[in-house]
């Protein structure tokens, strides 16, 4: 709702006499591009699930300990690191896609990447263990 009056305000010198019917519009049109942005961000992360577990080894073994991570991650953590990470957006870019403060985005973000390191950090150590000499 915030962001249907937030597009009302400002576009309100294009707002015609009858107003409600062109607010009903604009939040039609609002839950629509959240619900798109909810379907393609459900394809990303299914991708990355589907991805981590038919990855082979070889190779490609640090990746898919990376997409692993990065499935395990929460929606919002995986959708920040997205932003930042593949689609390559600044801090405060991102900040505007998902609705809050350049500072909120940059803390959120900090704590997404220290939670992905945890995972990751976490997948190695068992690893670690095994030496030669001890294997």
């Amino acid at each position: 709702m915030s962001e249907t009056f937030l597009t009302a305000w400002r576009r309100r010198a294009e707002m015609p006499a009858g107003e409600l019917p062109w607010l009903l519009g604009v939040a039609r049109l609002t839950l629509a591009n959240h619900a798109r942005s909810r379907r393609r961000r459900d394809a990303l992360a299914q991708v990355l699930i589907d991805r981590a577990s038919s990855a082979t080894g070889g190779e490609h073994d640090a990746d898919r300990e990376l997409l692993r991570a990065i499935a395990a991650l929460s929606p919002d953590d995986r959708e920040l690191l997205m932003l930042v990470g593949w689609d390559g957006l600044a801090p405060a870019e991102a900040a505007r896609v998902v609705g809050c403060s350049p500072a909120t985005c940059r803390v959120r973000l900090l704590r997404a990447r220290r939670r992905l390191r945890a995972l990751l950090d976490r997948d190695e150590e068992p690893a670690s263990l095994i030496t030669e000499s001890t294997a």
